[in-house]
């Protein structure tokens, strides 16, 4: 079945749907797509170019507790 006669097919079926849970569930679902987050071209490329550092083996990673130490050692060092 091509995408439009699922649409149609769908919309049938909401117009004589009067399930309150379900209606509310699709609300639900609907607002949660409409608030998904979309990278902007800037963040997409910035992704993009790390991804392509990772995966060159040019990137350097760190655990938490070592990236806060370096942290409160550069505060306690600058004052």
């Amino acid at each position: 079945m091509d995408v439009q006669s699922v649409i149609i097919e769908l919309i049938h079926w909401l117009t004589e749907l009067q399930d309150k849970s379900v209606l509310k569930t699709l609300q639900a679902l609907k607002e949660q797509q409409e608030n998904a987050f979309e990278p902007s071209a800037e963040q997409k490329k910035e992704l993009d170019g790390r991804i392509e550092k990772y995966e060159n083996g040019e990137m350097e990673f760190s655990l938490w507790d070592t990236v806060k130490y370096r942290v409160r050692n550069r505060a306690i060092n600058a004052l």
